[in-house]
C-alpha cells in the first residue's frame, strides 16, 4: 500500500505539476493579452484625448479670432463715428464763417468777380444769374449792363452765383455751396483720414 500511496502521490504531483504549468500558461497568456489590451486602450484614450484637445484648441482660436475681429470692428466704428462728428463740427464752423464773410465788406467785390468769371465763359450769350434771397438786390445791380437776368434761388444758401445760359443750357456754378461741398468731399483724403 505504501507503494500505491507513493504512486498515487507521484501521480498527484505529476497532475498538479502539469495543472500548474497549464494554469501558468493560461494566466501568462491572459496576462499578456491583458497587458496588450491595456496598451491598446491607453493608445485609444490618448488618441481620443488628443483629438478632443485639438478640437478645443481650434474652437478657442476661432472664438479668440472672432472676439478680436469684433473688437476691431467696434473700435473702427467708434473711430468712424468720432471722425464723422469731427468733420461735422469742422464744416459747421466753416459754414458759419462763410455766412459771416458774406455779410462783410469784401463780399460784394467777390460776388462781382464770380459773376464776371461766369460771364467770361459765354460773353455773348443771354442767361439767368441765380442769387440767394439775401443777395438778390446786389445781384440785380451786378447784372445791369450784362445779358443776364437776376433771379432768386433757394437751391443754394451760402452765397455766390450760378449762371445758366439760355441758348446752350450750360450752367456755371460759382456758388460757395458748390465749393463747400467739394471741400467737404475731399476733406478725408486731404486730412489723411481716408484709411482707418
Amino acid at each position: 500500500m505504501k507503494n500505491e500511496t507513493e504512486k498515487l502521490n507521484k501521480f498527484k504531483l505529476a497532475v498538479f505539476s502539469q495543472a500548474q504549468r497549464q494554469a501558468q500558461s493560461i494566466t501568462g497568456g491572459t496576462s499578456s493579452q491583458q497587458k496588450q489590451r491595456l496598451r491598446d486602450a491607453k493608445r485609444q484614450t490618448q488618441s481620443e484625448l488628443k483629438t478632443e484637445l485639438d478640437k478645443i484648441k481650434k474652437d478657442f482660436e476661432a472664438q479668440t479670432l472672432r472676439s478680436i475681429s469684433s473688437s476691431k470692428l467696434t473700435a473702427q466704428r467708434n473711430v468712424l463715428s468720432h471722425r464723422s462728428k469731427m468733420i461735422e463740427r469742422v464744416f459747421e464752423n466753416i459754414r458759419s464763417s462763410l455766412l459771416e464773410h458774406c455779410k462783410g465788406e469784401e463780399y460784394p467785390a467777390e460776388l462781382k468777380a464770380r459773376l464776371e468769371k461766369c460771364i467770361s465763359a459765354c460773353p455773348d450769350k443771354k442767361g439767368t444769374a441765380f442769387f440767394t434771397p439775401r443777395d438778390i438786390e446786389l445781384g440785380k445791380e451786378l447784372c445791369k449792363g450784362t445779358k443776364l437776368t437776376a433771379k432768386e434761388s433757394t437751391a443754394f444758401t451760402l452765397g455766390g452765383v450760378m449762371v445758366v445760359f439760355d441758348e446752350t443750357g450750360v450752367a456755371y456754378d460759382c456758388t460757395y455751396d458748390a465749393a463747400f461741398e467739394r471741400e467737404r468731399q475731399g476733406f478725408s483724403a486731404k486730412a489723411g483720414l481716408a484709411d482707418i
